[in-house]
Parts: C-alpha cells; structure tokens; sequence
C-alpha cells in the first residue's frame, strides 16, 4: 500500500492544524497515511525565523488531534536525543531530518522507542553512504522498519535534483522509500534565502509511482505565502486535495 505523509511545514498553531486535517481526514481514511507537522524548526536560515509552538506545546496539541480525529497518526521530526521518548507518547511516525541523518546517538534513540523511523536523506549524501544508517537502527531494534526520504540532492550550491536511479539503491536495505515532493524543489534565492517551486513538487507528486517510490512526502497549507516556513515550496490544500483524489481513484 501506497504511503503518505501529508500536513503543514510547521504546525504553526492549533487552529492551523486543526483545519488542515480537516480537510485531509475525509480524504485520506483507510490509506496509509501519516499527518505531519513540525513543531520546531530548528534549521532555519535565520536566527530570527519562525520556529513553531515548540516541544511542550507542540506536544499537547498533538494530543487534541487524536482526541478530534480519532486513529489518525501522526508524524513530526526530531532534533535532540533528550525530545525522543516525551515524543514517544504520542507520535506514530519519528522522522530524522536530513541534517542529522548520521547522527547516531539520534538514531539509536528513536530506534528505542519507536517502530517506524523515517531518515530524511541528507542533500550531499549519496544513496551507499545512507546505507549504513540502516543498521544504527535495526542492530538497536531489529522489529523497527527503517524509511529513506529523498529530499533531493545537492547540484552545486543553490540547486537541488533528484536522483530517481537512486530508488533502486535504498530500496535494497530500507523498508520504504519515500519521494519527499516539496523539499526537493528548494534552490537558493538571489536574497540568500531558501526557496522552492510549489509546480515542481505537485510534479514530483504525480510521478512518484513511475519511479517505483514506496509513498510520498508532501507539505501543504491554506495559504503558502504565509506559511511560517517553505512557503515557496509548499501545496495549496485545495490543490493538493484534488491531486490526493487523483491520485487514489487509480488505486
């Protein structure tokens, strides 16, 4: 079965949350999905941009969700060792962000308390030099299925691209490999701030399945250009709803 991992970059707040799994829960019920939100952002390009809720808080309106959309799951990533086990309560789905995804104490930890552990591939990776992370996870939990998420890989120094011969690679050590649309797309702005192409990843979306990926990884919000974070990047939720019932009629 086709995974997905669907939400906002970052949860933002409650009501922001809220809505968006209102408009996805009717959508996604009896698919493998996974409703993500980051709840801080902590690689941001600026000390001064917009992180999220944080852990605490973050946390607690977690719990609400569950509470309004009974059985949906959940996903967010992780940035410290100390965050994993409070965590551990209420997400289904752990994910590594790429910049941590050799970080082995991390690793290690989630595999302690969690099953699925998703590992965003690092933009200057190669897909052999990812397949080492597999066994930090499976040699601390062998019952844990370990995901790849491609997120793109680094062409110069402005640019991402995907590789999609690299499938076959990962696919022969992790349990999924997952296309993550959105963060593929990033290129770097004549600013100097990171930006992204919303066209290009509802793209990558529509061919996920040519290139034999295991699900796919897809941000999306109400209104992008207000997003706190990827706002270039990320899928207008109307857009996005059409795609997803596109996408599961061929199902």
């Amino acid at each position: 079965m086709k995974t997905y991992i669907l939400g906002p970059c970052s949860l933002e707040n409650y009501d922001l949350f809220h809505s968006i799994a209102t408009e996805l829960v009717p959508i996604m019920k009896g698919t493998d999905w996974y409703f993500k939100g980051s709840f801080d952002k902590a690689n941001r390009s600026s000390l001064h941009g917009k992180r999220g809720p944080g852990l605490e808080d973050s946390i607690r309106i977690f719990k609400k969700i569950k509470e309004d959309f009974p059985g949906i799951r959940l996903t967010t990533d992780v940035h410290e060792v100390w965050q994993v086990e409070k965590l551990a309560e209420v997400i289904d789905l752990i994910q590594i962000p790429a910049f941590l995804c050799r970080q082995t104490d991390l690793l290690v930890e989630c595999a302690k308390h969690f099953d699925k552990i998703n590992v965003k591939k690092g933009q200057w990776m190669s897909p052999q030099n990812m397949i080492q992370g597999v066994d930090k996870i499976k040699e601390t939990n062998p019952d844990a299925e370990a995901w790849i998420c491609e997120r793109g890989t680094q062409f110069g120094y402005g640019q991402l691209i995907v590789d999609f011969a690299a499938v076959e690679v990962l696919a022969k050590h992790y349990d999924k490999v997952i296309l993550d649309c959105t963060h593929s797309t990033q290129r770097l702005k004549a600013s100097g701030r990171t930006g992204g192409d919303g066209e290009l990843a509802k793209k990558y979306f529509k061919v996920s399945d040519t290139f034999g990926y295991d699900g796919i990884f897809a941000e999306c919000h109400p209104n992008p250009p207000e997003a706190y974070s990827d706002m270039d990047s990320q899928i207008e939720i109307k857009e996005m709803i059409a795609m997803l019932k596109e996408d599961l009629r061929k199902k």
